[in-house]
């Protein structure tokens, strides 16, 4: 019984070891560094990209004058992915 209480004990202590070192308490916000709203990438990691993420809005990357195409999704159809 001791022999397995300090085993979880051991576990638990280094599974909360693990959970502070990766909380250094820096959220990702999408948009709070210039070119984030254009990158094509999900910088915060919420499943949302440039322009479609809330961090995103006001930025003039999202204003909407860069999209020059028939469709009103926002782009401007330079990568092959965008409709």
């Amino acid at each position: 019984m001791t022999k397995y209480f300090w085993t979880l004990a051991g576990t638990l202590i280094l599974l909360l070891s693990f959970t502070m070192l990766n909380c250094n308490g820096d959220e990702a916000i999408e948009g709070d560094e210039g070119g984030e709203c254009s990158d094509g990438a999900d910088n915060d990691q919420d499943g949302l990209f440039d322009c479609n993420d809330p961090g995103c809005y006001g930025s003039p990357d999202c204003d909407g004058s860069g999209d020059d195409d028939d469709d009103d999704n926002g782009d401007d159809d330079t990568k092959p992915d965008d409709d």
